[in-house]
C-alpha cells in the first residue's frame, strides 16, 4: 500500500466517524431519525436501541425547535411525537432514556399533570408547541437519537 492509499483510507475513516448513517439528520454531535410510524413509548424506545441509540433527548430550546422541525419536515404538521423523557420509575422524577442529564423543562401550561391516570412518557408538539406527559401505551411517531 502506498502513502496515497493510506491517506485515502484515513480520510474515509474520518468521514465515516463524523457523519450520520443514511436517512439520519445531524445536529451537533448527535444524529436523529424521525420515524413516522405510530408505536407505544416502550416499543419506540426498543426500536431506537436496535438502531444504536435511544429516544431523543433535548437540553435547550434550540434542540427542541430542531426536533419539532424534524417532525414538520417529514409530515408538514407538528404531530405529537415521542421523545425519551419518562418518569415511570418514580412519578414526578423525570429522566432521559439515553442517560443524559435531565436539565430542561418546557412543559405545556399545567403539565405534567397525569390527567385521567398515570402519564409517564413525554411527547413533544402538544398543543402544537410544547411538551406533555402522556400515557406510555398511546401510539405516536417517534424520534431516535444516537451519537455520530
Amino acid at each position: 500500500m502506498n502513502l496515497s492509499e493510506t491517506l485515502d483510507q484515513i480520510q474515509e475513516q474520518i468521514r465515516s466517524q463524523s457523519s450520520c448513517p443514511s436517512g439520519w439528520t445531524q445536529s451537533g454531535t448527535r444524529c436523529f431519525l424521525f420515524i413516522n410510524s405510530d408505536r407505544d413509548w416502550i416499543t419506540a424506545e426498543r426500536h431506537c436501541i436496535e438502531l444504536g441509540g435511544n429516544l431523543a433527548s433535548f437540553h435547550d430550546y434550540n434542540q427542541l425547535v430542531f426536533l419539532r422541525n424534524l417532525v414538520y419536515s417529514a409530515t408538514r404538521s407538528y404531530r405529537n411525537t415521542w421523545v425519551g423523557g419518562t418518569d415511570a420509575v418514580k412519578d414526578g422524577v423525570w429522566f432521559w432514556s439515553d442517560g443524559s442529564k435531565y436539565d430542561y423543562n418546557n412543559w405545556y401550561r399545567g403539565e405534567p399533570n397525569n390527567a385521567g391516570g398515570p402519564e409517564n412518557c413525554m411527547e413533544i408538539n402538544f398543543g402544537g408547541i410544547s411538551t406533555n406527559d402522556e400515557r406510555c401505551t398511546s401510539s405516536r411517531p417517534y424520534i431516535c437519537s444516537r451519537k455520530r
